[in-house]
């Protein structure tokens, strides 16, 4: 008696791979074109993890039918488990030509791409696996972290949009998602789907890393620590492993400790824009044990991945005359400023969001945990609402910013203010007589738009030495394309630099504007004077509330901008003047940063 086809299903349904091998093989040679039997021959031989012998049948299956997409999608999975990469991309791509809106293989091919280090395309796979099947769980959790290396947070919370409700998705994908969590800010949910995640034996190991991760991130490093004190680590979580390891002993200044353990996540592995923040991050443990050239070196090569990211972005960017803070080719002149009408309901100081800005790494956020210390006041990190008012206004009749300000009337006005406030309200209540810190350094670019609708507002303008300054923002890993291809020089960097402050002293002369230069410089030398001109200038009553900062922002936990680790720290002067150590690197931009350094008092 022949086998069937329905006894090679029923031995797969029972799990009896072995029985289903044989029966699928037997029916094979009784009905050698019977494809539906090497189907399932091949789906037994990949259950029995035989990828080798599962691409042998899928490859046999293509000759017979050239037109079935399906065995080329089988076929890549096979390969892909023989870490033939190069094959597996292939068969998936031959596979989409012939069906290209399967979801499940954009995902796959997704996956694919994303584990070779291409955060573009597979953010444009997953996406559109989404938009296809929007209910399947691959393309939401993959996709979220290559929209977060393509600095698209909007897609990346649109993705994870409602995972507070999914089932448990299996313990691969969950450990995915708690770690994705993490980069959109949703931590709450990360934390309870990570410690639910320890239950399972299977997923102890990574539960307990990212859950590590997110302890440090949060600024609980004893936790953090008493995690991986109790963990048993899978070998193929060693390298995992190794990062967190290194980003806890570098939080506690162990940076020799650190170094090794950077350098042994980084080996063997092809230097990605994955591989980004491993090396800004040994960059820094370098400079922090006096090697600057080592630093130097491993700096060059996190800018070189983040450049060949960027540039596929926003090749247009990569042109020598480009400018990613194009902004600044757009002035108000005077003679539209004189044409600005009056705003009878502008706000006035305590209704006023206090702005914070400067160019980045100047001691923004310390100011920021500093004024939020003080009662009655509240912060909401850092956020591109202003940039929402742009586009805003950009989308009302004929009007361009920063061009047409002047015809913006008292409606107009009121109308871009409410879109700023409901842009708040989104992330934060504020209480009866509450008043609002809006810190973003980049803001230091929208100076017209915050006088148009805030005349009366207070603005601290930080400041620290320019060149340190640039040192810094040399040394971060930042996710804005633009700003990852403005930060890949010191030439750059200077030529960015400059522009941005000789733009904000324009406009700061023509408005006069509310502003207290604050140098970060003097605010380590003399706290107490310092956090009094801030009190002062705000309207505040009691300067010492300032002090508490570094309670304030540990109570906080969660800070989301680059230097949460540092603004739980005591004041320290570690950082000034760090750039006199690389000085035969900013030598050749000094001449551009020389205005700015006589303005606020710098010297060489």
């Amino acid at each position: 008696m022949s086998t069937t086809i329905e006894s090679i299903v029923a031995a797969l349904q029972a799990n009896d791979l072995s029985l289903a091998e044989s029966r699928a093989r037997e029916r094979m040679a009784d009905h050698p074109a019977d494809n539906h039997a090497r189907v399932l021959l091949g789906v037994a031989l990949a259950m029995l993890k035989r990828p080798l012998d599962a691409a042998v049948v899928y490859h046999d299956l293509i000759e017979r039918e050239p037109e079935e997409p399906t065995h080329y999608f089988n076929l890549g999975s096979a390969l892909r488990e023989t870490v033939d990469l190069d094959g597996a991309e292939d068969a998936y791509r031959q596979g989409l030509q012939l069906r290209p809106n399967d979801a499940g293989a954009l995902a796959d091919l997704g996956s694919l791409r994303w584990q070779r280090g291409d955060a573009v395309e597979t953010r444009e796979l997953m996406l559109k696996a989404w938009r296809i099947d929007p209910g399947m769980p691959e393309p939401r959790i993959y996709g979220a972290p290559a929209c977060v290396k393509c600095a698209d947070t909007e897609s990346a919370q649109k993705l994870l949009e409602g995972c507070e409700n999914w089932p448990f998705l299996g313990t691969t994908l969950e450990a995915e998602l708690g770690a994705n969590l993490i980069q959109i800010d949703r931590l709450d949910e990360a934390e309870r789907r990570l410690r639910a995640l320890l239950s399972h034996p299977e997923a102890e190991s990574v539960a307990t890393l990212r859950l590590a991760a997110l302890m440090e991130r949060v600024n609980r490093l004893d936790e953090a620590e008493a995690l991986l004190a109790e963990a048993r680590i899978s070998e193929i979580d060693i390298r995992e492993e190794q990062a967190v390891r290194a980003t806890l002993a570098s939080r506690r200044g162990r940076y020799n400790e650190a170094i090794p353990l950077y350098l042994g996540a980084l080996a063997g592995e092809p230097e990605t824009i994955n591989s980004a923040a491993s090396l800004f991050a040994l960059a820094k443990a370098y400079d922090s044990i006096g090697d600057t050239t080592q630093a130097m070196e491993t700096l060059r090569r996190g800018h070189r991945v983040q450049l060949e990211h960027a540039g596929r972005l926003m090749p247009k960017m990569l042109e020598p005359d480009s400018n990613p803070l194009n902004i600044v080719e757009y002035p108000v002149s005077e003679a539209s400023y004189q044409k600005w009408q009056a705003d009878p309901a502008a706000p006035d100081i305590m209704a006023s969001p206090i702005f914070i800005v400067g160019f980045p790494r100047s001691g923004t956020t310390l100011l920021e945990q500093m004024i939020e210390a003080h009662p009655g006041i509240r912060s909401m990190d850092e956020r591109a609402f202003l940039q929402n008012v742009i586009t805003h206004m950009q989308s009302m009749a004929d009007l361009n910013y920063p061009d047409d300000l002047d015809k913006l009337d008292a409606a107009a006005i009121e109308e871009l203010r409410s879109v700023y406030w409901k842009c708040v309200d989104g992330v934060l209540k504020l209480g009866r007589g509450e008043r609002l810190v809006d810190k973003n350094p980049l803001n230091i670019l929208r100076l017209p738009l915050i006088h148009r609708l805030f005349p009366n507002a207070r603005i601290i303008l930080a400041l620290r030495h320019p060149c340190d300054v640039l040192l810094s923002n040399y040394m971060q890993c930042f996710h804005a394309p633009a700003y990852q291809i403005l930060c890949s020089s010191f030439e750059r960097l200077a030529r960015g630099y400059a522009d941005a402050m000789n733009f904000w002293v324009t406009h700061a002369s023509l408005f006069d504007a509310a502003i207290l230069d604050l140098r970060y410089e003097d605010l380590l030398d003399d706290m107490p004077t310092q956090a009094t001109r801030v009190a002062e200038h705000l309207h505040l009553d009691d300067a010492s509330a300032l002090h508490g900062y570094r309670e304030h922002a540990l109570a906080k936990g969660f800070i989301s901008t680059p230097s949460y680790s540092q603004v739980v720290q005591p004041l320290n002067k570690k950082a000034v003047g760090r750039w006199q150590r690389y000085r035969e690197h900013l030598e050749p931009v000094l001449p551009l940063l020389q205005p700015a350094m006589k303005r606020w008092g710098y010297e060489t």
